[in-house]
């Protein structure tokens, strides 16, 4: 019997393991705001007061080469949220007030999958993962657009003007900037005090249940402004530092003055020690909560940066540099894991490096949860490395990719990185930029002070490499940086994310948007037009991304009053800048700038086009070089199109900035002018003849008063060629223009017309309402797609008997129309048919041939002029001669 009981107690004590083992952990994620990687006291700040982090450190595991995915904040909150890198998600800086990018609703979040496997989802504090509607932004996408089921104290307008007490208005601003409608901590409610509150309020409400919990603090970020009397405390403790700026609105408004301004103490901050105390009494209060409900042993208990601390008002020593730098100062971060119940081995350290996008694959694995299999993870699991600080974990490298187009007021610099074992190496973007590369070894070198990129060039080279193709397997891309223009607001962008998409676009069936791409798609149909209705811009720097598969022409149109006068043709093996034909001027079509260039079908190529004044530029980079200058280009800009010859083409990711001169804008010229027919496309000499001429009439007729009185009196004699024989010289456009006013007017005036032409309205309703009845998903597609989703229902019954009888009805219907109106019907063929008819009996008519003989000697002499006074053209002309 002994023996019996004996093992009926092991066996419980097994099924109570198993339970225990099959029982979700708990997570608690706490984010700091650009603290820096030496602040914390169990990283060796003896100015900073942060008991509970440093107990936590004793319970748990702490890192000392923890990075974050970017030297900025939206970037890092992407990748933790989603396991990929910056660049995969297609957010590599801090995202604008009115930024048109957003986290894609379609990632399978963290939070997301974690809702799915039973778990509470809660974020309070700082989201930075969208622009705001406040602020202009066409959408506005929120935490529980991403998976959390409860969100509280995110912000609604940009953050980071100091405003850190009820009612958190800054200033004479007209709102709060934070969602908090009402206080709970009295009138002077502190921020992290609050958030801190909402924080242990949702563990008291889920301790139920497993939950994940997202603290995400805007403190310690400038503008820093501390509890008084934490502030008090620490200044006492420390005079302040020498302040950075001498002007700022706190210092003002608390009456400092210059060098009494303690809120940019670069040293001994008072107001950023005790913004770090009010993170670390909330750690503490949330720690005293877990053990108060028994929660502590089954709970992952993160905290993190993320990034850098910001130099004005701190050191990272000994890391060099701060936030928007890629040395260490500003991407590695403090980072402490505590899970009891043995899984992390209390007050152990880990020097291996890890990255946050990290978490989310451990925090799977640690969940027993399987990732999504259509969700791309750039990130590894490090549950080995927190079982086992000595464990390294399974990855070649670490890699970083932040483009700007100029440096960040921080200091930041447009620059890449990767870090394989000790080495790192740091890419900086800048062409003009005299060191291209510095290479660091950071065991022997953490402060980065030995570039040692000229003294072990092989492996800069094999680090370069190994970059390139890290860039090349996630689609980071580098933009070009602007030549002539410095860009501002955005006017608008498309990133053609789900949930995301504008309704100026007029779609139709041609062009859909497919995982979150803009395609030109498999209908029928040469160079089709995509607009952005109503645009209104003058000068701007545009960007977007392309890809040709299959395609041979891709454009972007701009415009004034409802037609085009500047585009951007991108060809398979070159681009080049065409300005057209424009009355006001009067201004003739001309290309410019033609740069050659091998684009491959498959692959993502970004382009940068700038406009200002009377200058227009395109380029891949600073090499590839398109550039146009012409008074047309000096307009405002109310129409914007892309253009497609067929399918296959690509688009994503277009930008478009209000624009001012660029500083560097007289130096950049000598820079262009270098580079312009550096890359010349071969021709035929014919090609170059046509072109040529082309150029030379509307340079001439802008610039040659002489050539201008030739060329007018080309014009007054076609003119008066067509007053006197319209039927013969009224061209296609014109006479469709005819056309159109007749329908108008027969709209207005003819009952009969307007009920027939109803009728077929009605008719094609009717089709497309059976086409919605055998796929009723359409009525619920977006607009970006509901047309070519059409389009494709249609060919799909074509030839069902339903279809066919009710494509009858309607062909039937508009035949009626037509031999009513037969007038109306009147093809570009026959329209040219009946002129050269009308030129045929005109041939014998004695005035007619007098007018087409003078006509043709003025135009001879127009040409001859050209010829006379452009060698190059002359010589072309003698070797087509020859030929």
């Amino acid at each position: 019997m002994r023996f019996r009981c004996a093992e009926y107690i092991f066996l419980g004590i097994s099924l109570f393991g198993l339970a225990m083992d099959a029982k979700k952990p708990n997570i608690v994620f706490i984010l700091a705001d650009d603290l820096g990687w030496a602040e914390l006291g169990c990283y060796g700040n003896s100015f900073n007061e942060t008991p509970h982090l440093d107990e936590l450190a004793k319970r748990g595991l702490r890192f000392t080469h923890a990075y974050a995915a970017a030297p900025v904040c939206s970037p890092y909150r992407a990748a933790l949220l989603t396991g990929q890198h910056p660049a995969r998600v297609g957010i590599l800086d801090y995202l604008r007030p009115n930024s048109s990018n957003a986290l894609p609703v379609d990632q399978v979040t963290l939070p997301k999958i974690l809702k799915r496997n039973g778990y509470a989802t809660g974020m309070v504090g700082k989201w930075h993962l969208t622009g705001y509607k406040y602020q202009g932004a066409h959408f506005e996408i929120r935490p529980q657009d991403h998976g959390f089921d409860w969100n509280i104290g995110s912000e609604v307008k940009g953050v980071g003007n100091g405003a850190n007490f009820w009612p958190y208005v800054f200033r004479t601003q007209p709102i709060s900037w934070i969602d908090l409608p009402k206080n709970r901590m009295g009138e002077d409610e502190y921020l992290t005090d609050r958030l801190n509150l909402e924080a242990v309020d949702f563990v008291e409400r889920n301790q139920d249940k497993p939950f994940f919990l997202y603290l995400s603090h805007y403190a310690p970020h400038t503008i820093l402004n501390g509890r008084p009397d934490l502030v008090d405390k620490y200044r006492k403790k420390h005079p302040p530092g020498k302040t950075s700026r001498t002007k700022c609105y706190l210092c003002d408004d608390a009456g400092l003055k210059g060098e009494d301004c303690e809120y940019w103490a670069q040293d001994h901050n008072p107001h950023l020690a005790a913004m770090l105390e009010s993170i670390d009494d909330g750690v503490g209060l949330l720690m005293n909560k877990l053990d108060s409900l028994g929660l502590s042993e089954n709970t992952i208990f993160i905290f993190s940066s993320d990034n850098g601390g910001e130099t004005n008002v701190t050191s990272n020593a000994p890391l060099r540099g701060g936030k928007s730098q890629l040395y260490e100062g500003g991407i590695r971060v403090p980072m402490i894991v505590c899970w009891p119940e043995g899984n992390v081995p209390a007050g152990a350290n880990s020097n291996h490096p890890v990255v946050n996008h990290d978490f989310y694959p451990t925090l799977l694995e640690a969940a027993s949860i399987e990732p999504d299999s259509n969700h791309i993870l750039d990130g590894v699991s490090t549950i080995s490395t927190w079982r086992n600080p000595s464990s390294a974990p399974e990855r070649p490298a670490l890699h970083w990719h932040y483009p700007l187009d100029r440096p960040h007021f921080l200091g930041g610099i447009s620059s890449g990185a990767i870090r394989k074992g000790h080495w790192k190496l740091i890419e900086y973007f800048d062409p003009a930029r005299p060191e291209k590369f510095e290479l660091f070894n950071l065991k022997t070198d953490v402060s980065e002070e030995s570039n040692l990129a000229s003294t072990e060039s092989e492996r800069v080279r094999e680090l370069h490499r190994e970059l390139v193709s890290w860039r090349q397997r996630v689609g980071a891309r580098i933009p070009s940086r602007p030549l002539l223009t410095r860009p501002g607001n955005l006017y608008f962008g498309e990133h053609f994310s789900k949930g995301q998409i504008s309704e100026k676009w007029f779609f139709q069936k041609e062009w859909q948007v497919k995982d979150g791409i803009l395609l030109r798609n498999q209908v029928a149909g040469r160079n089709k037009r995509l607009f952005y209705k109503e645009p209104v811009f003058k000068d701007a720097l545009i960007r977007f991304e392309f890809l040709f598969n299959g395609a041979e022409d891709i454009r972007l149109v701009t415009g004034s009053n409802g037609s085009y006068n500047t585009m951007v043709h991108i060809r398979k093996d070159h681009f080049f800048i065409q300005t057209a034909y424009d009355k006001e001027g009067p201004w003739y079509p001309m290309r410019h700038g033609e740069c050659a260039y091998n684009f491959k079908d498959g692959q993502w190529y970004g382009i940068t086009i700038e406009f200002i004044k009377d200058q227009a530029i395109a380029h891949l980079n600073h090499e590839y070089i398109a550039y146009a200058q012409h008074p047309m280009i000096d307009k405002e800009r109310t129409y914007f199109a892309f253009q497609v010859d067929q399918a296959g083409a690509s688009l994503d990711n277009l930008q478009v900035f209000h624009a001012g001169r660029h500083p560097e804008q007289i130096n950049n010229h000598s820079l262009i002018k270098t580079q312009l027919d550096r890359f010349p496309l071969k021709r035929t000499v014919q090609e170059q003849h046509a072109i040529l001429m082309k150029n030379l009439h509307a340079r001439l007729f802008m610039e040659d008063e002489k050539y201008r009185n030739l060329i007018e009196r080309v014009e007054i004699l076609d003119q008066e060629k067509l007053q006197r024989y319209p039927d013969a010289f009224l061209s296609n456009k014109e006479f469709q223009k005819k056309i159109q006013s007749l329908r108008k007017e027969l709209h207005q005036n003819d009952p009969e017309y307007k009920k027939i032409l109803f009728s077929t309205f009605q008719a094609r309703r009717v089709l497309d309402q059976f086409l919605v009845e055998k796929n009723p998903k359409i009525n619920d597609l977006p607009h970006a797609q509901k047309k070519a989703v059409l389009e494709e229902t249609r060919l799909q019954y074509k030839n069902a008997p339903e279809f066919r009888k009710l494509l009858q009805i309607s062909e039937d219907v508009q035949h009626r129309l037509e031999k009513k109106y037969p007038q109306l019907f009147v093809s570009n063929k026959v329209i040219s048919q009946k002129r050269e008819r009308a030129r045929k009996a005109l041939k014998d008519d004695p005035q007619f041939k007098e007018l087409m003989k003078e006509r043709s000697k003025a135009n001879a002499a127009s040409i001859d002029y050209l010829y006379q006074n452009n060698s190059k053209l002359n010589n072309l002309k003698n070797i087509l001669d020859d030929q």
